[in-house]
């Protein structure tokens, strides 16, 4: 068994790999966000109707957006996040000596 040290992480590299986790998130958030705005939307309580029906459109338009650009928002989201948390790693990983693994060699 060897150890070995995490001594910097790219903070680029690390920020697009967040950014393809938090934009697939986002792609299995998104249609949860439509069905539920767009019943909250359209929803009447006890007869009463809570959004006005001039538009009975413009919710569905407004949850349907929401719901497209949630993956975007996501990724770029979660690229500046890995990019700061790489960028705080190596500069603490400077100071303590950074994350020490073990890994067992396996032929």
């Amino acid at each position: 068994m060897k150890k070995h040290r995490i001594l910097s992480v790219p903070p680029i590299r690390f920020g697009i790999v967040l950014a393809l986790i938090n934009g697939f998130a986002g792609m299995i958030l998104a249609p949860l966000l439509l069905i539920t705005l767009g019943i909250a939307f359209t929803a009447t309580e006890s007869g009463v109707v809570i959004v006005p029906k001039i538009f009975p459109t413009v919710p569905w338009f407004l949850a349907g957006g929401l719901a497209i650009f949630t993956p975007v928002i996501n990724a770029v989201g979660g690229f500046l996040a890995g990019v700061l948390i790489a960028t705080v790693y190596n500069f603490s990983a400077r100071w303590t000596g950074g994350i020490e693994i073990v890994l067992d060699e396996k032929p």
